[in-house]
């Protein structure tokens, strides 16, 4: 058994990030991972394109304890869509910590982190982390854009990056809800709401297990999905979700999508996934994954129609049924038969897996 279960979903390209042409998808966080001052946790990657590159840890660990999942089968995965939830579910099934940690491939972590995320959970807290890219190797031009996109003025020096190496110089950006609570102050934690909960986080494996995971409704789009745990997460009564100045993680930049997604991927937009996050938020329906075609006509006529604060907007958009894109009526059908419908019982799978040999998929290396 461990203490931590590290999970990374992907579907990116071995080799997607800007201006490192050389520097393979998991190299960043396989190498910080390894100079961690806290040893008790496990690393379970979740790959859509698993069978592509099964062997890769077998020559790749570092010493770390590794697992390796394949994200097939999935109802999308054949058609080459956007499967969030359901990899970060399987990832939940694959855990044996007690303290589960989600992230991002390409990330850097600072050598302190899992000994800081470990103290945060022991002493009460669920931490979502602050997020930053570094930019060194991207243009100018995409640099600005990038900005202009996130954050208004220049490159920020919040975060220490002496520990990371890879060739960048510190040119880092940081989210605005860290930066927002930590720039111009000495404050060190600070309490946030559910709805700033987002993929890079912890929670309880207890937690997890009983608001049964991501809701893979949101899948197919996928957007929002980390909200809606959030939100799930204090309507279940765990409103000790914080972020900490010394919980963050810098990300080798990867190129915009699609050049950095596998190019099998493809990323339309279906449905409004805010209906299902408004939906499971005034029904008070903490736990995800129970078959949700009977309530599509409340979304679409009471949540879509009279709850949402944008509404009026979205009404004026033509490829809005609304809630769905008429123009993806076919993907939206076939999400209504399959993903609307799901059920599954996270616990229940994860004892599955835990007492059956034959539920085990993927390569295991290094497991104790």
């Amino acid at each position: 058994m461990v203490k931590i279960s590290y999970i990374e979903i992907t579907a990116r390209v071995n080799y997607p990030t800007e201006g490192q042409p050389q520097l393979h998808l998991w190299e960043p966080t396989l190498q910080t991972l390894s100079t961690q001052t806290f040893k008790d946790f496990e690393y379970i990657v979740v790959d859509v394109f698993y069978e592509e590159r099964p062997d890769y840890f077998k020559t790749h660990n570092y010493g770390l304890q590794i697992k390796h999942v394949p994200a097939a089968p999935n109802i999308w995965h054949e058609l080459g869509m956007v499967q969030t939830c359901h990899q970060f579910n399987k990832g939940i099934i694959h855990a044996d910590g007690e303290l589960i940690f989600t992230g991002a491939d390409s990330s850097m972590y600072p050598p302190d982190l899992m000994e800081n995320l470990w103290c945060h959970y022991k002493n009460g807290y669920f931490v979502s982390l602050g997020f930053g890219a570094d930019l060194t190797y991207v243009t100018k031009l995409k640099k600005d854009e990038w900005q202009g996109m996130a954050l208004p003025d220049a490159p920020t020096q919040i975060v220490p990056t002496s520990w990371y190496d890879f060739g960048y110089d510190g040119f880092v950006v940081m989210d605005h809800r860290f930066r927002s609570l930590f720039e111009n102050n000495e404050k060190q934690n600070s309490t946030i709401p559910p709805e700033w909960y987002y993929g890079i986080s912890t929670v309880s494996l207890e937690a997890a297990l009983k608001i049964n995971g991501y809701d893979e409704a949101f899948d197919g789009d996928s957007t929002l999905n980390d909200v809606d745990f959030g939100t799930r997460l204090a309507m279940a009564g765990y409103n000790n979700i914080t972020m900490f100045r010394d919980s963050y993680t810098v990300e080798a930049y990867a190129k915009l999508w699609p050049q950095s997604w596998h190019p099998k991927m493809k990323r339309p937009e279906i449905k409004c996934n805010n209906g299902i996050l408004l939906y499971n938020k005034v029904t008070g329906k903490y736990r995800a994954n129970q078959p949700l075609y009977l309530d599509i006509d409340y979304i679409i006529n009471t949540v879509c129609k009279r709850i949402c604060p944008i509404r009026d907007k979205c009404a004026t958009l033509p490829h809005r049924g609304p809630f769905y894109n008429k123009n993806e009526k076919k993907l939206f059908e076939y999400w209504r038969e399959h993903g609307a419908t799901f059920q599954m019982d996270l616990e229940f799978e994860r004892e599955m897996r835990i007492d059956k040999d034959d539920y085990l998929e993927g390569t295991y290396v290094n497991v104790q």
